[in-house]
């Protein structure tokens, strides 16, 4: 019932105080205390506290997103439902299909299709290294021209700023060094007093102070100014890398699969031009066959499934993420309200502070002070 306790002695006592009122009939429905001020008891709104905190939007974005993701996690998981269920239906039909192509296989052919096979494999690995040494040699490409464009840029810019620097630094020379040679030159004369002495000393390194602590804060300013716009450019470049390697990524592999559906193609092609031509049965080589056949196929179907399960495993990181973030959100929330309403009870002099209503229980209602200090 109670959210937030300062002691646990309070509402033991409280407690037995509620139950001497219920027993001996001081306390009824409709009657509370007269004088709020004197009360023990504090009441806060919690429902109100709550959705007036700042982190409460940031919890709510977090629970659209988590539903958003378990909305695709559902989509996911039933599509590896699905392909899974095609897989095993699609295999089932090769099999059929299979059977009737090593009716008509010769045993003199198996090394000509395992060869066929092999290169054609062969073939797919060394194109799929050109493609990634091709990927690669385009990302150092344009991380060159990148980092070109970058230095270039930020070399303009802090060549702008130090010829601001140089400008706002003769500015001050021409505001202070005809006050400063002044002074130096009072200082060498040989008639001055002590006390004049002392006084243009000062003059003098006040001005020289004053002077360099202009120049510093304008040099400050700058560095600070060239420091952002470097971070700012770093982060933009990483971003321009991370797409270009991604469109780079996409590409290689859309153009594996081509070549990968024209390797199959080739070998379907292949493999029925020599059932046509051969007659005599192949019993003994139909298990080796079939092993290899659907083992190729199976890689195939299965590189889908491992894709959609890499998905699947990272959708459910990222709820899990979000969860931890919501949670850590919500104890931060709630953490930071108990300490609001324990410096005002403890201000206040309260003994216990309700956060939900408890008929026949009166006290001072804090939940305004908590908002402002929420605020």
């Amino acid at each position: 019932m109670s959210r937030y306790r300062l002691t646990s002695i309070g509402v033991v006592v409280v407690l037995i105080v509620l139950l001497i009122a219920l027993f001996t009939g001081n306390v009824v429905q409709g009657e509370r205390p007269k004088i709020k001020s004197k009360s023990k008891i504090g009441i806060v709104d919690m429902d109100r506290l709550l959705d007036n905190h700042p982190l409460t939007k940031q919890i709510k974005e977090i629970d659209k997103s988590i539903a958003n993701y378990n909305l695709t996690l559902k989509n996911e998981v039933e599509n590896l439902n699905n392909l899974q269920k095609d897989t095993k239906e699609y295999l089932g039909d090769f099999n059929s299909q299979l059977n009737k192509r090593l009716e008509l296989v010769k045993d003199n052919s198996m090394k000509e299709i395992a060869n066929r096979r092999e290169k054609l494999n062969n073939d797919l690995k060394e194109y799929y290294q050109q493609l990634k040494d091709n990927m690669n040699k385009d990302l150092m490409s344009k991380k060159e021209e990148l980092q070109s464009e970058l230095k270039d840029e930020i070399q303009a810019i802090s060549q702008k700023y130090e010829e601001k620097i140089s400008n706002y630094k003769e500015s001050l020379n021409d505001k202070y060094n005809n006050k400063i040679i002044n002074l130096k030159l009072k200082l060498k004369f040989n008639n001055l007093s002590e006390e004049e002495r002392d006084k243009y000393k000062n003059e003098l390194k006040k001005l020289s102070v004053e002077k360099e602590e202009k120049l510093s804060t304008k040099e400050s300013y700058y560095n600070q100014k060239i420091q952002d716009l470097i971070k700012k450019k770093e982060a933009e470049f990483n971003n321009s890398m991370k797409e270009y390697q991604s469109s780079l990524q996409q590409k290689a592999e859309d153009s594996y699969a081509k070549k990968e559906e024209e390797a199959r193609r080739e070998l379907n092609k292949y493999l029925t031009s020599v059932e046509e031509g051969l007659k005599e049965d192949l019993s003994s080589k139909e298990e080796e066959l079939r092993r290899d056949m659907e083992e190729n196929l199976t890689t195939t179907e299965n590189r889908l499934i491992s894709k959609v399960k890499t998905k699947i495993s990272s959708l459910k990181d990222e709820i899990e993420k979000l969860e931890n973030t919501r949670k850590e959100l919500i104890n931060n929330r709630l953490e930071s309200i108990d300490n609001i309403i324990k410096d005002i009870a403890e201000t206040r002099k309260i003994d216990l502070v309700i956060t939900d209503y408890i008929q026949n229980v009166d006290g001072i209602d804090l939940t305004e002070n908590v908002l402002e200090d929420i605020g």
